[in-house]
């Protein structure tokens, strides 16, 4: 029987060898493309966002100050035809976690003369070929070893010089894909004492930044909310995370034919967990408004506010309570604050409820060369609203151009209301270059959501939003046509026209600056796609200087 156990003993030892000898595990992984596609495509970001012509000459600034930096050898000593990869091995105290950097290179000599170029000296250390200390600030010791294959690690902060059997090799971290930059966290690979300390070193600095904040003259409900549901719901979702999720991971990846960035959090969930049947049960992203945005809209916007976590629920609802309070002092009649007021509550009830779809549109121009807009929104209890709004309507001053059910549809009444009255006399004049003199205002309330319409298409759009179905939709979306925004550019200014045609172009189509989209199945994906080729020209261009329209 004795025996018996010690060849058992003997075979579980046996099989742990292996395992105990393996590198560790890193919790975060970083990977990219070869430097040349970086590089390549970091040019071709700026040359699309800034403008072809300007593009180029910044991206030969930007040639420029690399040879400056780097002198006539440049990128010499780096294989700039292999990706990049970097890795952290988490500790429970974080001040000994150590980061590694894989770089391919061409040569030993080649390389350390490349990081003397970039003031990051490396000296040789005795009796281990092919490992160098590293002058990086720090608590500990960093290091450069060279590996078979071409591979340099930095190793930083790692005290003393990494075994070779403990760097883990590139083969299992450069994983091959279509972004450029992706970055992956493990969090089962998360010390479960550091995760403990970063979250309490979350709970007591948003504790302090509350008692700080909470003080200052105009502070409200949503800034308490936000230093209390924010971290209580990092926490959750941080806890749920590391005993569900396998991956969570972050990518970004450039497409030069469309000018279509993608930045993407996709979390992976392990097999057989409530977080796996929750994804695999998510219904494809719906908005109310989803058919309020017409396809030869000048611009238009859809919305749906996050409200997965009940966190974000109540932080929603605070914000609009704020806006309900510190609408007491606005200058505007108290009949009109009333409307508003019962406005701002069916929108803080509705954020509660978890139901916040929004949507506006720009139309036009007509025949006139005038433009329309229309917007839709989520209220809980729109008929409060309604009944304020006629109130306000019995004011013998406010009362001037009120005509309730101007027209119906589906038994909802279509009000014409004269926002126009709203505006002083100089803000009326420029109004009247796009949207007309005395532009009608229209809204209707159905059991759900509000609608306005202004300008003089306003009453047909309303009635086309109050037929309008709900819909499949991202839950951000942002579409401009940039001929039309043009038009609607110089009715105002034609010099700021000229520069939306220099830089946004003048075509006559549909076009989608920005996009949020929400999608379940095997795991979830959170994408932000952005246009290089729009919206961001005019902020790119003012950011890089002496880009003149």
């Amino acid at each position: 029987m004795r025996a018996r156990q010690v060849l058992a003993l003997a075979a579980l030892a046996a099989a742990a060898a292996p395992a105990l000898a393996d590198p560790p595990k890193p919790a975060v992984v970083v990977r990219t493309q070869p430097p040349s596609r970086l590089l390549a495509d970091a040019r071709e970001v700026v040359r699309q966002a800034v403008g072809p012509g300007e593009g180029d000459r910044v991206a030969k600034q930007f040639d420029e100050s690399v040879k400056d930096l780097l002198g006539e050898k440049g990128f010499e000593g780096v294989d700039l035809n292999r990706p990049l990869a970097a890795y952290v091995v988490l500790k429970e105290k974080v001040e000994e976690s150590v980061l590694a950097v894989v770089v391919p290179v061409t040569g030993e000599k080649e390389f350390v003369d490349f990081l003397g170029r970039l003031k990051l000296p490396a000296e040789a250390v005795k009796d281990k070929p092919g490992v160098y200390s590293l002058g990086v600030p720090g608590p500990k010791g960093s290091h450069l070893q060279f590996a078979p294959g071409g591979w340099a690690y930095l190793t930083l902060n790692d005290g003393d010089p990494t075994p070779a059997k403990d760097l883990v090799a590139p083969g299992d971290l450069l994983v091959p894909g279509p972004a450029l930059v992706s970055a992956s966290l493990y969090p089962d690979r998360v010390p479960p004492k550091l995760l403990a300390f970063a979250l309490d070193e979350l709970d007591n600095g948003a504790a302090r930044l509350k008692n700080f904040a909470g003080g200052a003259p105009g502070a409200g409900k949503s800034v308490a909310a936000l230093f209390e549901q924010g971290p209580k719901m990092i926490r959750r979702y941080a806890e749920r995370a590391r005993k569900e999720a396998a991956e969570i991971r972050v990518s970004f990846a450039f497409d030069p034919a469309t000018g279509e960035t993608a930045t993407e959090l996709a979390v992976v969930p392990r097999p057989g967990t409530a977080l796996a049947k929750e994804f695999a049960a998510r219904p494809a992203g719906t908005n109310r408004f989803a058919g309020l945005v017409p396809k030869d809209a000048t611009a238009g916007l859809l919305y749906q506010a996050p409200t997965f976590a009940p966190e974000l629920r109540d932080l929603s609802a605070a914000s609009y309570e704020d806006s309900a309070e510190e609408l007491k002092d606005a200058p505007i009649p108290d009949k009109l604050k009333d409307v508003l007021a019962e406005g701002l509550k069916g929108l803080a009830r509705a954020a509660k409820a978890g139901e916040q779809d929004a949507a506006i549109a720009l139309l036009g121009p007509d025949k006139n060369g005038k433009f329309t807009v229309v917007a839709g929104l989520s209220l809980d209890g729109p008929a409060a609203v309604e009944k304020a709004l006629r109130a306000a309507a019995k004011d013998p001053e406010l009362g001037k151009g009120f005509e309730f059910d101007a027209a119906k549809v589906g038994g909802v009444g279509v009000h014409k209301v004269p926002f126009a009255r709203l505006f002083p006399d100089d803000a009326r004049e420029v109004l009247a270059k796009a949207f007309g003199n005395d532009p009608p205002g229209y809204v209707a309330f159905a059991k759900d959501a509000a609608f306005v319409g202004f300008g003089p298409g306003g009453l047909d759009a309303v009635k086309a939003a109050l037929e309008a179905k709900p819909g499949p939709a991202p839950v951000l979306d942002v579409t401009l046509n940039t001929a039309r925004l043009h038009k609607l550019v110089a009715a105002f200014d034609e010099q700021a026209a000229a520069m939306v045609a220099k830089f946004l172009g003048t075509d006559d189509k549909p076009a989608t600056p920005l996009r949020i989209t929400v999608e379940g199945g095997a795991e979830l994906k959170v994408k932000l796609v952005v246009n290089v080729r729009h919206l961001p020209r005019l902020f790119v261009a003012a950011a890089v200087g002496g880009v003149e329209p």
